[in-house]
C-alpha cells in the first residue's frame, strides 16, 4: 500500500496530466481522484480547492522546466543548449499533437476563464522566453530579447499547428528549420 504522503504527489502528476489531456475546466476532482487511485473524500484534505491544485501542479511544471534548463545548462555552448532543447521538444512531438503543449494550452484555458492562477501558468512561458533570450546574449547576440521572444512564439505556433493538423510532421519541419537557422548564427 502507498504511503500517505505519496497521496499528494499522485494527486498533483494526475491533476497535471489530466489538465494537459483533457483541460482544466473539463476535468474533476473525481476524475482527479480516479486517475490517481486517492480515494475522492481525501481529496480536500489535500487540496481545499481546484484552484489551490492547479497552483500545485503549476508549481510542479515550473521545477521540471527550471530542472531541464539545468540539464541544459551542462552543455558548455548557449547554441548547443538552443539546439538540444528543440530535440528535447522533437521527442515530444506525438504529445504536442495529441494533447498541444501543457503549457501553452493551460495558459489560454485560464486566461480565458480569468482564473486567478492565470498569471502563475503565463509566468512559465515568461520563464522560458527569458532563458531563450539568456541564451542568445551568451552567444553575443545583440537583439537577444527579440530572438528569444521569436524563437519562443515560433515553438508555440509550431505546436498549435501541429496538434490542431494531428500531424508530427509539422513539428519536424518547423524544428529542423529552427536549428538550421540556429546554426547559422
Amino acid at each position: 500500500m502507498p504511503r500517505t504522503s505519496d497521496k499528494r504527489e499522485r494527486l498533483v502528476d494526475s491533476a497535471g496530466k489530466l489538465f494537459h489531456q483533457v483541460g482544466y475546466s473539463k476535468t474533476s476532482l473525481a476524475d482527479i481522484a480516479e486517475d490517481s487511485g486517492v480515494p475522492l473524500g481525501n481529496v480536500h484534505y489535500y487540496f481545499k480547492t481546484k484552484a489551490d491544485l492547479i497552483s500545485k501542479v503549476l508549481d510542479h511544471r515550473k521545477e521540471t522546466i527550471e530542472s531541464w534548463f539545468e540539464e541544459l545548462e551542462k552543455l558548455p555552448n548557449p547554441k548547443d543548449r538552443l539546439i538540444e532543447m528543440l530535440g528535447n521538444l522533437e521527442g515530444m512531438k506525438h504529445k504536442f499533437v495529441k494533447y498541444g503543449c501543457p503549457v501553452g494550452s493551460l495558459c489560454q484555458e485560464l486566461d480565458k476563464e480569468r482564473a486567478p492562477v492565470s498569471k502563475q501558468a503565463d509566468g512559465l512561458i515568461k520563464m522560458h522566453q527569458k532563458w531563450i533570450a539568456e541564451q542568445f546574449r551568451q552567444m553575443g547576440e545583440k537583439d537577444a530579447d527579440a530572438l528569444g521572444l521569436q524563437l519562443i512564439t515560433s515553438l508555440h505556433g509550431t505546436v498549435v499547428v501541429a496538434h490542431a493538423l494531428k500531424d508530427p510532421k509539422v513539428m519536424d519541419s518547423e524544428i529542423n528549420r529552427l536549428k538550421s537557422w540556429l546554426k547559422k548564427l
